[in-house]
């Protein structure tokens, strides 16, 4: 508890700038937002000598809304991060493609169907948070091994409404918001995931589950002597994240414009990296969603240069893996070195 009174209060950032701005907005140490940033600068660079024209505000245009969907879909993989306890989510990507196949198959090409659409979206994944969160809590099963097995129940589901194959199809208001442009360089997307962002850093900074869920990630066993009703900071994470999971499948549709299986899997680990990446603790009780955006930029321009270099795709993976493998060696070792 101790430990998220600092962050939230005495080692606010007392530097001009950005460092004032994250201040402002209670965003916490704004340090460990330099990285990422200076990452996909150098990234672009690299990019704009490999291929003249990478860095042009189009194409950054672009990048920022595929990395948007890798942040919509990380959002719920921040909150079970920080809730501490050894959390990372691997049922994302297959509750991502699941969203995905759903929404086509239920909107049918008509926007007549597109609020039904999301309910049935947000109840799925809440069922599926439910049930990640209950096996965890009063089954005790290990987050890893419960997401992992929910993946694999929910792969299930989306072959038996599939049958293997893509079916129904987003309806044109939904590609619009997929492919859609503001401006000539900025598209919908984009500004959906800046809302998420600020509707989010909100909640965790603003509200009493947010305290909660950071005082719960320092330390469970304090914050449940502390009145804190633990299992409901549990419960409430898991199906949040997987209401964010759905939400995410159902923009990746939007930008991709059909659905099929396993169509969200890479997000799994990337959505690890990205947040890790953008300063979360892996130990939890620490971390921003304003860190996740940045990383997603960083992996999602990584893997643009990783094209325009032109490598296969299977070397590309084996790049990227690599290189998420030392991102999260680094990070997961910071509070040792620090120690």
């Amino acid at each position: 508890m101790n430990n998220h009174a600092r962050e939230g209060s005495a080692d606010e950032p007392k530097a001009r700038g950005f460092g004032a701005l994250a201040s402002i907005l209670k965003i916490g140490d704004w340090w460990t937002f330099v990285p990422p940033i200076l990452i996909s600068v150098l990234l672009l660079l690299i990019g704009q000598v490999i291929n003249p024209g990478f860095a042009n505000i189009r194409n950054i245009g672009n990048l920022l809304a595929i990395a948007s969907i890798l942040t919509i879909g990380a959002a719920g993989q921040t909150s079970v991060i920080i809730s501490g306890g050894g959390g990372i989510d691997l049922s994302l990507g297959a509750m991502m493609s699941f969203g995905a196949v759903l929404a086509s198959g239920l909107l049918q090409g008509s926007n007549a169907n597109i609020t039904r659409t999301l309910v049935v979206l947000l109840a799925f994944g809440a069922l599926f948070g439910f049930l990640n969160g209950a096996g965890i809590w009063w089954i005790k099963i290990p987050p890893l091994v419960m997401t992992l097995a929910m993946a694999s129940v929910v792969d299930g589901l989306t072959l038996f409404f599939s049958k293997g194959r893509p079916f129904g199809s987003p309806s044109p208001f939904v590609l619009a918001i997929g492919g859609g442009r503001i401006f000539e360089f900025l598209r919908w997307l984009v500004v959906i995931a800046v809302a998420f962002v600020i509707l989010f850093t909100f909640i965790y900074r603003k509200t009493r589950y947010g305290k909660k869920l950071f005082l719960m990630g320092n330390n469970s066993v304090a914050a449940d002597l502390n009145g804190i009703n633990v299992r409901n900071i549990v419960l409430s994470t898991y199906i949040f994240a997987g209401m964010m999971y759905s939400l995410a499948g159902f923009f990746l549709l939007a930008s991709v414009g059909t659905a099929q299986m396993q169509m969200g899997t890479q997000y799994t680990l990337l959505s690890v990296a990205a947040v890790v990446l953008g300063g979360t603790r892996l130990t939890g009780g620490k971390g921003t969603y304003v860190g996740t955006a940045l990383g997603s930029i960083v992996l999602v321009t990584l893997s643009s240069v990783l094209i325009t270099i032109g490598m296969a795709t299977g070397v590309r993976f084996i790049i990227t893996g690599i290189v998420l493998v030392g991102i999260l060696s680094v990070y997961s070792r910071q509070p040792k070195l620090r120690q």
